[in-house]
């Protein structure tokens, strides 16, 4: 027997074959399954933040459907996500794929100069990946795919290509209706991804991005649409996004009229270039100037986590610069939300913090650690109206921002534009007796 999990066996019969094919709906053979594909469990505040809304959203408008989240870390997504929708459950058939497919230390199977060749096939047909043949099985049975939004197809990840491809693949073979919601494509993928991904693209119902420079890059896509972030699907839930009052939340620090938030990474920093440094290092600097420019004392200052563990990296450097500071772990941010609408002033690299506090009417800096790529992100989000000072160049401390974040009116029709599009992808349907609630 062959040491490949994934390849097909030579001496499958072709009756076998043929009886797994013939397995194409549930029993009662009206079940809608909803299949959303999203990079969820490493954990990243943004991800799980928009799993988490199209979730909230699909529990209102397909409370009795089976929803189907596929992203590479289903145990801990199963654990951020639990009970958000009474019908969910977590896999990553096609995230197992699409990373076997890619991996260039095999000396056999698919080719990974052209992973989603193989995917493609494997996502669609039984034989090729036997192992998940039941995950096969439900992604052949779905009622509609859903690419959710966010940065991860584009050169920085692009072997995240195959997951489209493998999506356009389905669409071919059984008609079933595809989308993809607030994508951000730049940098663009190289070719022939490049080709592969908008090939692909073709066959979508709805494929929707979030940026003006990805808008372009896909203007030959009939079915393209520029929405902006998915995020915004989240904001004005319940009367705002993960907001926190002080009054209910003792925990949290004391509003401050000096106060400053950090939210600061350390991965996707090495192109960052500030005072002679580079990298985390270059960052750290530029933080502690800026800290010191604008005279925060460290007890104003509140430090969170949009990645546990990695986002401290920074912090941790600063050292006593932060003596007395308060330090807000991913697990609380997650559990009780940002701090935000508080009036502090927010020095973020990571975009979802930027959305988020900017939404809740807070100034803040962007700071961009990799041009190429956060760039467009933070700078989407002013052509919206964020406020928000962007730095690209780090050797010049900015002036602490004095504005908001985006007004009423600008954040009203970010929001407004996503939940239009989320009830054209899954008009309301209403709720029958008897249902359960989901619970956070």
């Amino acid at each position: 027997m062959s040491n490949i999990p994934w390849v097909q066996m030579p001496g499958l019969p072709s009756a076998l074959r043929a009886r797994f094919r013939s397995e194409a709906r549930d029993e009662d053979g009206d079940d809608e399954i909803i299949y959303l594909i999203a990079p969820s469990g490493h954990p990243n505040y943004g991800d799980e933040l928009i799993a988490l809304a199209w979730l909230r959203y699909l529990a209102r408008t397909r409370p009795h459907a089976l929803v189907v989240l596929d992203c590479h870390s289903p145990g801990q997504t199963s654990l951020l996500l639990r009970g958000v929708h009474p019908g969910v459950v977590f896999v990553d058939t096609l995230w197992q794929l699409a990373a076997y497919a890619a991996d260039t230390t095999r000396t056999e199977g698919p080719d990974p100069t052209t992973p989603w060749t193989w995917v493609a096939q494997a996502a669609t047909t039984f034989g090729p990946a036997p192992r998940l043949a039941e995950g096969v099985d439900v992604f052949r049975r779905a009622s509609s795919v859903h690419l959710l939004g966010g940065g991860y197809v584009n050169q920085v990840w692009p072997h995240h290509v195959s997951l489209v491809a493998a999506i356009a693949e389905l669409t071919r073979v059984t008609g079933v209706p595809a989308y993809a919601t607030g994508q951000g494509l730049i940098p663009l993928l190289d070719e022939p991804a490049w080709s592969v991904l908008t090939d692909a693209a073709h066959v979508f119902t709805v494929f929707d991005v979030r940026d003006e420079a990805s808008a372009q890059a896909m203007s030959r896509i009939g079915a393209r649409r520029h929405t902006g972030d998915d995020a915004w699907l989240a904001v004005g839930e319940g009367g705002g996004i993960d907001v926190v009052s002080e009054a209910e939340d003792t925990t949290r620090p004391p509003r401050r009229p000096d106060g400053v938030t950090l939210c600061l990474q350390s991965d996707l920093t090495d192109e960052f270039v500030a005072f002679g440094s580079t990298g985390i290092d270059a960052l750290t600097r530029f933080i502690r100037a800026t800290l010191d420019a604008w005279q925060v004392p460290a007890e104003a200052i509140t430090v969170v986590e949009g990645i546990p563990g990695g986002d401290l990296e920074v912090p941790t450097r600063l050292g006593d610069r932060l003596d007395g500071a308060t330090t807000v772990p991913f697990i609380d941010v997650w559990r009780k939300g940002l701090t935000v609408g508080r009036g502090d002033t927010w020095i973020s690299t990571r975009f979802h913090p930027h959305l988020v506090a900017a939404a809740a009417g807070d100034p803040g800096v962007a700071v961009v650690t990799r041009p190429d790529y956060y760039a467009t992100k933070h700078e989407s989000l002013v052509a919206v109206g964020s406020r928000w000072t962007i730095v690209n160049q780090a050797e010049t401390i900015p002036d602490r921002p004095a504005a908001g974040g985006f007004p009423e009116d600008a954040r009203d029709r970010a929001v407004a534009l996503k939940k239009a599009l989320a009830q054209r992808i899954y008009p309301s349907r209403g709720r029958r007796s008897g249902d359960v609630r989901p619970r956070r």
